[in-house]
């Protein structure tokens, strides 16, 4: 019976170490690392740096959208550019189209003195491809309502219940994330804009000469109108930003062109119709292939010309 009794004693000791040891790392990991509130790193990792933001009264200028907004336009340079902007936030994160954009437009009522939002977009932000996970917003925002750089054990229990996810996340983060020469990129600047620095060697063939594209649907346009009537409701005024798409794939593939067509002219009647403002910039800019990092998204040389563009644009509009 002692052996017994002392055998359940250590197995009890070993087993709260072990779920004890496992809790610290994930306190620790909680405060430094994005923990699973979305199951989409790009933007757990976003909603980390609203938590740590200390400026969130200032913030009057908002970049939405996927990777296209998230690469295509440098906050820092928005601001130095602009008469009219002074303090950007780049709200943008990987595969977010436009209906999961409109699922989180809650979020920018966590920073009440916007005046402006700059939607960043490419077609295939508006085909209804990806799936978005549906998710408790006052649990989001309850988080980035926490201190700068803290936890506390509601969200560390949170970050708990996905232990494994966490482990598998801190493993790949420094090497995927943190490095402008992927496309996986994460390490925001102090906007949170991440710039791609991608040439020669970096270029991955697959994706510079990939021609896919994908019908856009109608839900999408619709979710588009019903977003700029929200920020109208608001007085937020709603700058749509066209992206620019590799010229030699559209002049190769009628496909290409035919989606672009139809997506720039539905994009501009479903701005310009709900109250917003429309802004083309694959028409107006012609770029060439030194700005592009792929077929659609652009090297930090690219997002340079787009960024001054919208300020240029943001600047005449709001004289």
């Amino acid at each position: 019976m002692l052996k017994y009794k002392t055998y359940v004693k250590i197995l009890s000791a070993l087993l709260i170490s072990i779920f004890g040891g496992a809790y610290i790392y994930i306190y620790i990991y909680s405060i430094n690392y994005p923990i699973p509130l979305f199951n989409r790193i790009s933007l757990d990792a976003k909603i980390m740096f609203l938590r740590d933001m200390t400026n969130k009264k200032d913030i009057d200028t908002i970049i939405i959208g996927s990777s296209i907004g998230l690469n295509n336009i440098q906050g820092i340079v928005l601001e130095e550019s602009s008469k009219r902007v002074k303090h950007v936030l780049n709200l943008s994160s990987f595969s977010m189209e436009v209906t999961h954009i409109e699922q989180i437009w809650e979020l920018i009522a966590l920073f009440p003195n916007v005046k402006r939002v700059i939607y960043s977009a490419q077609s295939l932000d508006f085909t209804g491809e990806s799936n978005f996970e549906k998710t408790d917003i006052d649990f989001i925002k309850g988080y980035i309502d926490l201190d700068p750089k803290s936890i506390n054990l509601k969200y560390s229990f949170s970050a708990y219940k996905n232990f494994i996810q966490c482990i598998k996340r801190q493993w790949i983060w420094k090497d995927k994330h943190m490095t402008n020469r992927k496309f996986s990129n994460l390490d925001f600047d102090y906007t949170g804009s991440a710039p791609l620095h991608i040439y020669g060697k970096d270029i991955l063939e697959d994706r510079w000469i990939n021609s896919y594209v994908a019908k856009t649907n109608e839900e999408s346009y619709l979710s588009l109108g019903r977003i700029i009537k929200k920020a109208n409701e608001d007085d937020i005024i709603f700058y749509l930003a066209i992206q620019p798409y590799r010229a030699p794939l559209i002049k190769q593939h009628e496909h290409i062109r035919d989606v672009l067509r139809y997506f720039h002219i539905n994009t501009e009647k479903t701005a310009l119709n709900s109250g917003g403002e429309f802004l083309n910039l694959h028409n107006k800019l012609h770029l060439s292939d030194d700005y592009f990092a792929d077929r659609m998204h652009l090297n930090d040389k690219g997002s340079l010309v787009t960024t001054l563009e919208v300020a240029k644009y943001i600047d005449a509009h709001e004289k």
